[in-house]
């Protein structure tokens, strides 16, 4: 893949993909999984070789007899153009460009060839690519079939946040509608009570407060606090206010690809209830007993829930950075607390000026001052309407709210139809094309697990897949068949 597409800079490097053609009969469409900003190579037992479950890459590859890609980004896992590490140079990161790696799959794509396989048949001018991808996966493919509609024929774009914006306060706005009304209550107020006491003017009493969060944070259920028993008051004054009101998004840390049910519902059952200790009131804990009850019940629903002991580590060092300098350079996306949202249930410590110096501390030099997301929405954002696109969403998915299921205030409030639309035409602008799955979070409908596994279901190694409803797989499924059943007759008319 040559490093640079567009100047004069020459090279090339190697550029991963694997390929899956069990079900290929000449003529059949080229299916592309998009693994997006992670390392490929994990996923490939469950999109390319339906391990534990079902893909739709490889059911559509059965149903129309195609050939089924994976395809790793640049930049990431080992399609390294530079190793990345703190010491990748503002010269090397450059080509990690939403545009380069755009032109990496039309690149790709008019020079693919497999053994044994005709190649003039493969090529995007005789057969149909057909793009699948969740979150900014999802957003490339809608990207390419704006971009580059001569190479993507069709694209099922799952949890696409394709409006790019700085200031995503909205992330947790959208977590806070699925919660029950007095958890949500006592979030907020606990929330402002942190926030308020941490910047005011008693250190004593913020010193205190922070003492009492971080003893909740590193104690564990059960009342155990042998993990918080050499923690000191002088330690605790030196965690920085944002470190300790961070304490309290703990619960949180696994929303997108769980939900309310799975990762929020039991903390806030330990809160409502004080343990188990009595009976929940519909007002909440701060409207009825007063502020420092309710903080005494979230303190305890921190210890209780134990998020630390969760197995599994995502952590990955060349993911982690790759992705930090693409929303950092290109797509914002800073998920800010918002002090003027009377429904916050982030700490305003959480600024875009701390966003946008995490940022700049991590590459001193060849970052813009702010990100460029005019890079990415001068293909239409929210706005955007290309033809042979199926889009779905998750209802409380905070990615939905930079999506075209966006129900923001200063989205266009378009509706989503399951009227599948004529071949290469558009839906009528204030509509598009898809489904918002009810109660679904981020990406729901790509993969389905049948068979348990452990590897991939616990909350650290979900692995680019929500496991809380099979339906939305089905679902989606099923509609996209529907359109490609639609729209493959008119390829190449």
């Amino acid at each position: 893949m040559p490093i640079d597409h567009f100047g004069n800079t020459s090279g090339t490097y190697p550029n991963r993909y694997w390929v899956n053609a069990t079900y290929y009969k000449p003529g059949g469409p080229v299916f592309l999984f998009d693994s997006g900003e992670q390392d490929a190579e994990p996923l490939l037992p469950y999109y390319l070789q339906e391990y534990h479950g079902l893909s739709a890459t490889m059911r559509l590859a059965k149903r129309y007899g195609g050939i089924a890609l994976l395809w790793e980004h640049r930049y990431y896992g080992d399609s390294q153009p530079f190793p990345v590490n703190e010491n990748t140079t503002d010269a090397q990161w450059q080509f990690l460009t939403t545009e380069q790696a755009l032109e990496d799959v039309v690149y790709f794509a008019n020079r693919f060839t497999y053994p044994e396989l005709n190649p003039t048949l493969l090529h995007p001018s005789r057969t149909p690519w057909i793009w699948l991808g969740g979150s900014y996966p999802g957003i490339r493919g809608a990207l390419l079939r704006v971009r580059n509609p001569e190479t993507i024929f069709a694209t099922w774009a799952s949890s696409a946040p394709v409006e790019a914006q700085v200031d995503m306060t909205s992330y947790y706005e959208a977590a806070e509608r699925s919660l029950t009304r007095n958890c949500s209550a006592d979030w907020v107020a606990v929330t402002k009570y942190v926030d308020d006491t941490l910047g005011g003017g008693d250190r004593a009493a913020a010193n205190q407060m922070k003492y009492r969060l971080l003893f909740a944070e590193m104690s564990g259920p059960g009342g155990n606090t042998t993990g918080a028993q050499n923690l000191t008051l002088e330690q605790a004054a030196n965690v920085t206010n944002l470190q300790a009101a961070s304490v309290l998004m703990d619960p949180l840390s696994f929303y997108q690809y769980y939900g309310f049910q799975a990762s929020l519902l039991p903390f806030c059952n330990i809160l409502e209830t004080q343990n188990y200790t009595q009976a929940p009131v519909e007002a909440g804990l701060a409207a009825t007993y007063g502020i420092e009850v309710a903080f005494q019940a979230f303190l305890i629903g921190l210890a209780e829930t134990d998020y630390d002991s969760i197995p599994g580590n995502p952590d990955d060092p060349v993911q982690d950075r790759s992705w930090m300098w693409q929303y950092c350079s290109e797509y914002g996306f800073y998920q800010r607390g918002d002090p003027n949202n009377p429904l916050s249930i982030e700490t305003s410590f959480r600024s875009l000026e701390v966003f946008q110096q995490g940022c700049n501390e991590a590459f001193p030099e060849g970052l813009p001052s702010v990100p460029q997301v005019q890079n990415v929405n001068k293909y239409g954002g929210w706005n955007m309407n290309p033809s042979n696109v199926f889009w779905t969403n998750g209802e409380f998915d905070p990615w939905r709210t930079m999506g075209l299921a966006s129900i923001e205030p200063n989205s266009p409030f378009r509706n989503s139809t399951v009227a599948v639309p004529a071949c290469n035409t558009s839906p009528a602008n204030t509509t598009f094309f898809g489904l918002l799955h009810y109660n679904m979070v981020h990406v729901s409908d790509l993969r389905v697990l049948i068979t348990p596994d452990a590897n991939h279901t616990d909350f650290k190694t979900v692995g680019f897949y929500s496991p809380v409803s099979q339906e939305p797989f089905y679902l989606g499924l099923g509609l996209f068949q529907l359109a490609l059943d639609e729209w493959l007759p008119c390829f190449g008319h």
